[in-house]
């Protein structure tokens, strides 16, 4: 019971303090009042973007200059040059090797804070591996989750941590507080993806010679690890144990705490919610908009159409499943090998396509819907000035319905009436908009057979 409590303590303490900074970030005044997009991947040194960007593909590259806020998403995203509001950034893997102003929020398998890497407020990361090199600055605070962190840099204020194995060979200006696994505990899962920049390092703590830190040092793990730290800090050492075995990190949670593995389910929902909303929000303009009013006028109609499309969707795929199984059986016992493999190849194929599609649809673009409303009606409410920056209400839509979505028993409630409502919205748009083409189709046929 002693570790649950522990736990349960931290999860509120970082959960306040990330929600606080979201929120912090959104009311700071900025210069963007519009968002840009670039196909290529890549700003060009010297080239200057006068707004928010977003940028998506296989390999993101800012070598420019973003006047406003960055969003990338992509397998690789690197950063040599200034961005002067804050990034958000979604990959495998991301270099930092230039400016931040404003504060990062990461999400990827790898994260490389270069000699050149200077973030000017805070540093969010929820991966694999973060590793900061000597030279590279965080203006304040450095809060991660993860298996592993090396720290090189420097870090200005405190670090939050928790992860298999910390190694600090750099400075912190004030606390460090963390929760790490035991050291002769073995990762239970490596990622199927794992940067060579990034291989992994043996779980515990490790304070090296050298590395310097202004205030505490405050740690918990399964037991104590003195013979780690090898630099004594300015303040206490303070360790607190977790006492419970049925509590302590398994071969998977070693690495990722309980603490860790609740803060990264809740950022990931909200670094996927905004990222697809950003996609819509470029791909889809006008079919969000019209959702997102959809829902707005008759949100009872969408939840009762939405029950009705997501059993139908499902209930239509396992019975097209039936009739491909079926029409599969007959070409084989007719001996008609070829059409069967046919039918197999590209019927299933298809159905897989459109139940993908029609997943995602119910799982995050019925969310994404859901989000624009909540961040319309709250910035309608409380700040009307900026409702019509569509990537603020998407981001503060998003964040009210994380921080909702996260409650015991009442969250699973919200999260199945956000899918009906969301799913019933875009059925019921999508509807209005089909009826007046076929209602001109019958017309032109009457027309053509003089009826």
């Amino acid at each position: 019971m002693g570790n649950k409590t522990i736990s349960y303590k931290k999860i509120i303490h970082w959960g306040i303090l990330w929600v606080v900074v979201m929120i912090g970030s959104l009311l700071l005044p900025v210069q963007a009042w519009a968002i840009e997009t670039d196909p290529d991947g890549q700003i060009e040194r010297g080239q200057v973007i006068e707004d928010d960007l977003f940028m998506g593909g296989e390999r993101v590259v800012l070598d420019g200059t973003v006047r406003g806020d960055f969003y990338a998403s992509a397998n690789t995203i690197v950063i040599n040059g200034e961005v002067q509001g804050s990034a958000f950034l979604a990959a495998q893997a991301i270099t930092i090797n230039g400016n931040i102003n404003g504060s990062l929020y990461a999400a990827s398998q790898s994260i490389d804070l270069e000699e050149q890497g200077r973030i000017g407020r805070n540093l969010f990361y929820v991966g694999f591996a973060l590793h900061t090199r000597p030279g590279s600055q965080v203006g304040k605070d450095a809060v991660f989750a993860g298996y592993q962190a090396i720290l090189g840099g420097q870090i200005r204020r405190d670090v939050l941590a928790s992860v298999g194995a910390l190694e600090l060979n750099g400075e912190v200006g004030r606390d460090v507080r963390a929760v790490v696994g035991d050291p002769e505990e073995e990762p239970g899962m490596i990622p199927f993806y794992t940067p060579p920049s990034s291989p992994p390092i043996p779980s515990g703590l490790r304070i090296n010679e050298g590395a310097k830190i202004g205030g505490n040092l405050i740690y918990s793990s399964g037991r104590e690890q003195s013979e780690g730290i090898k630099s004594k800090p300015q303040g206490e050492i303070i360790y607190k144990p977790i006492e419970t075995q049925e509590q302590q990190p398994s071969a998977r949670g070693g690495f990722i705490s309980e603490v860790g593995k609740y803060l990264f389910s809740r950022f990931q929902e909200l670094v996927t919610l905004f990222i697809l909303g950003l996609v819509g929000i470029w791909a889809l303009p006008k079919h969000l908009q019209g959702w997102r009013e959809r829902l707005k006028s008759e949100p009872l109609l969408s939840g009762v159409n939405g029950l009705f499309a997501v059993l139908v969707g499902y209930v239509g795929g396992g019975l097209v499943l039936l009739v491909l199984l079926a029409v599969v059986i007959f070409f084989a016992t007719l001996r008609l090998s070829g059409l069967s493999g046919v039918v197999l190849s590209v019927g299933f194929s298809a159905l897989g396509l459109a139940l993908a599609i029609f997943t995602l649809i119910v799982i995050y673009g019925s969310k994404v819907v859901v989000s624009l409303w909540l961040g319309e009606w709250t910035l309608n409410r409380f700040a009307p000035q900026l409702r019509d920056r569509i990537v603020l209400v998407l981001l503060v839509g998003a964040l009210i319905y994380v921080i909702v979505r996260s409650i015991p028993i009442l969250g699973w409630i919200i999260g199945l009436l956000a899918t009906l409502v969301g799913v019933g919205a875009i059925y019921l748009a999508l509807r209005d908009r089909l009826r007046p083409q076929a209602k001109s189709t019958s017309t032109a046929e009457s027309l053509s057979t003089g009826g």
